[in-house]
This record gives C-alpha cells, structure tokens and sequence, in this order.
C-alpha cells in the first residue's frame, strides 16, 4: 500500500454538556492521520492509490464540487505520489481560483467544468460516460465512496473500541460521524458490533444521502445489520453553508480543546452533539465518540467566501 496510516489519537473532552450525567465524550482524530491529505480522506484513497499507480498509466479521474475536500486531497495524493489527476467539477461557472482549486492546480490537477444537470446525468451506470472517454484512467467516485473505502473505514471502529480506556463503565457505545456521500458512515456503522453500540450519522445535506443509502453501502453478506440512529436537524442548510451559530461553537470548542473542527461537517455535528447532550439524549454513564474528518482547508474557502474570522 503506497499510503500507510497511523491510527489517529483519540482525545477526552473533560467539559461538555452530559459530564454531570457521567457520560465520556471523545475525539477521534482523524484530522492528524497525515499532515497534507485531508483527514479521512486519506483512509478512503489508501487501497486505490496503489492500483492506480500500477494499473492506470493516465492516473486517476474524480468528482467534486467547488470547495471539496475530496478534490483536494486527491490533488495532493497525486503529487506526492506522481499519478496524475483530474478533477470534474460540479457547475460550468465555479470560480477556479478559488482556495480550493488553486491548491488542486498548484498540485498537478487539472480542473473540468461541467453543468451540475450534466455533472448529475453522468453518474448514471457507475460513471460509464467518463469510464467511456478517459479509459485509461481509474474513475473514482465522488467523495471516494468505494467498496474498498468502506472497509478501510471499519478500521476506525476497530481502532475506537481498542482505545477506549478499559476503566470506562459506559452502559453504551455511541460513535458519531458527519457524512456527505456517506461511505465513511457506512463503514463505521459496519465495524460496529451489534451489542457493542449505535452508529450517529450527521448528513451535511440531502441531496442523494439518506439510511437506505448507507444500507446499500454495507458490506454484503452481514449477518446482523447494525444499529443507526440518523441525525437530519443539523445539516444547517447543506453543504458550505455559513451558520454563525456553528461558526462560534467551533472557534469556543478550539479554544477549550485545541481541537479545530471544521465548517462545513464536523463543526455542525459537535453543535449538534453538544446539543443533544443539553437535552439528555445519551443515557446516563454513556460513551460517545465524535470523529473528526478534517477537512480544515475548508475553512480557506470560508474566510473567501464569508469574511469569517478563524482562531488558530
């Protein structure tokens, strides 16, 4: 594998909502799993990027919009890795220079517009379109969302229930991780053993994500599907949307713990953790583990696009 990972830290959070009810609140750190591709992105492309570099001489193709985290740690992939790479962009008017896509360009991607009802027509039948026009180029799903994707995030469940101090007394498990294609979810959800505990899906936005997406998205062949609860009420309007109510909790939450989310997903799941904990959703003497996902460079694309002021 031309990726090796470490496994991420996992860091208590001492002051949070549910402390008087005995509930653990952790972070995984998936944000520290490599100091230039995107947090758990780089778990997603470790398995591919070694069958593109062997088997695909014209490199990698991918999908995203104008501010993604996929696109840019794709990017970054393909310059340390030297396979080339190309990026179809999600709109024909996006602004290419923008943080986002500068970086993806300075790293060696080039950039292909296209009209979001083209962009959306053209994932029909597993992106046969462009499986048709670039045939020697490994096409890769938006937001890397793979068969292999999904078994490498099982690792972080794996990695979670061998962290957790063994002193912890929690009646129950919760692991909680935002979701946009819905791939990392999905393989959290699948490493989790039914009587170990409950997966908590955030979905950043709507569009082509729901519970029987990440069904469809298991493994085949499980015996036993695994508990979920969908979270939908802290999407704050979808993808890249700025929430000054989000926006203040992470920079609050950054000076508590150091930790930074970022804007766009795993900020608005800690809001949305640190709120059901306020209203007493986790039982009593619970544990409950937030993932970070990284995605940091997005909040470049924040302070472009909304003047936002980031503590760092």
């Amino acid at each position: 594998m031309l990726l090796s990972l470490p496994v991420s830290p996992l860091q208590k959070i001492v002051h949070h909502p549910g402390r008087e009810q005995g509930i653990h609140l952790f972070v995984k750190r998936d944000d520290l799993l490599h100091p230039q591709i995107q947090g758990s992105k780089a778990r997603k492309l470790a398995p591919v990027l070694a069958i593109v570099k062997e088997q695909y001489p014209d490199g990698l193709l991918t999908f995203g919009g104008a501010f993604s985290n996929h696109l840019h740690a794709v990017a970054v992939a393909g310059r340390i890795f030297q396979i080339p790479t190309l990026g179809i962009l999600r709109g024909a008017y996006v602004d290419m220079e923008n943080p986002t896509l500068k970086i993806c360009q300075e790293n060696g991607m080039k950039l292909i517009p296209v009209r979001k009802t083209d962009y959306k027509d053209r994932k029909q039948n597993d992106y046969q379109y462009w499986a048709e026009a670039f045939p020697r180029m490994y096409i890769l799903p938006e937001g890397g969302n793979t068969i292999a994707g999904v078994e490498q995030c099982m690792h972080i469940t794996q990695e979670i229930l061998a962290q957790l101090p063994e002193e912890i007394p929690g009646k129950s498990l919760h692991i909680c991780t935002p979701a946009g294609t819905g791939c990392t979810a999905a393989g959290i959800a699948a490493g989790m053993p039914p009587t170990k505990g409950t997966t908590w899906i955030f979905p950043v936005s709507e569009d082509g994500l729901d519970v029987s997406t990440i069904m469809r998205l298991l493994p085949k062949g499980m015996e036993e599907l695994p508990a979920i609860q969908w979270m939908p009420d802290y999407m704050f309007g979808g993808f890249a949307r700025w929430n000054q109510e989000v926006v203040d909790f992470s920079t609050e939450f950054h000076q508590q713990t150091g930790i930074m989310p970022d804007p766009v997903y795993t900020g608005k799941m800690l809001f949305g953790i640190f709120d059901l904990l306020a209203k007493g959703a986790f039982e009593e003497g619970s544990t409950v583990v937030a993932l970070h996902t990284g995605g940091q460079q997005g909040w470049d694309g924040f302070r472009e696009r909304f003047g936002a002021r980031i503590l760092v």
